[in-house]
């Protein structure tokens, strides 16, 4: 689409390179909170091994960066089991992105060009979701987790902090109901 052209378009511009990360990884991951779909692999020998679709090009591109790469992005597929709703789908398109050495002031302000490169390539002018609406050419605003939290949770994050620095649990459990 426009909007897909016009994001490669912007990285190259910004001197990125676009990788292509493998959809099949030999382990679904560490997320506990995401499923991976399963597959296996049958060798000549009749061989099995099992396999799973990538529910994020992370690790891969984690690992292109550890070999020295510096600016890459991942425009493509991923899938995720148990993703099912109007908001969700087991396979859908992921962009990320890295820059290494950089302060993640510069990730802010490339998530701002990217809403407002959607927007004029799509002839947006404001994006409405759920009864609010984004004005993405306007200046990004800028608040620490905890402010996001109250302003648009209601909930004091730093009250669920206990002294040792763990989640306190049930204070947050509290906080959300």
């Amino acid at each position: 689409t426009c909007s897909a052209a016009g994001l490669r378009d912007w990285f190259a511009a910004h001197d990125f390179v676009e990788v292509q990360t493998a959809a099949l990884q030999v382990s679904p991951g560490n997320e506990a909170h995401l499923a991976a779909f399963a597959t296996e692999a049958v060798g000549p020998d009749g061989a099995r091994a099992p396999l799973y679709l990538h529910t994020s090009p992370e690790f891969a591109c984690k690992k292109l960066i550890a070999a020295g790469e510096t600016r890459i992005f991942s425009f493509g597929p991923v899938y995720r089991n148990r993703e099912r709703g109007p908001l969700h789908h087991p396979e859908f398109t992921m962009l990320e992105w890295y820059r290494v050495g950089e302060a993640y002031e510069s990730l802010m302000l490339d998530c701002a060009a990217f809403l407002a490169l959607a927007a004029t390539r799509t002839g947006a002018t404001l994006f409405s979701f759920r009864g609010r609406d984004c004005d993405p050419f306007a200046e990004p605003e800028r608040l620490t987790v905890a402010d996001a939290f109250a302003h648009h949770a209601g909930i004091d994050l730093l009250a669920t902090v206990a002294a040792d620095g763990s989640t306190d649990r049930d204070a947050l459990h509290a906080a959300l109901t």
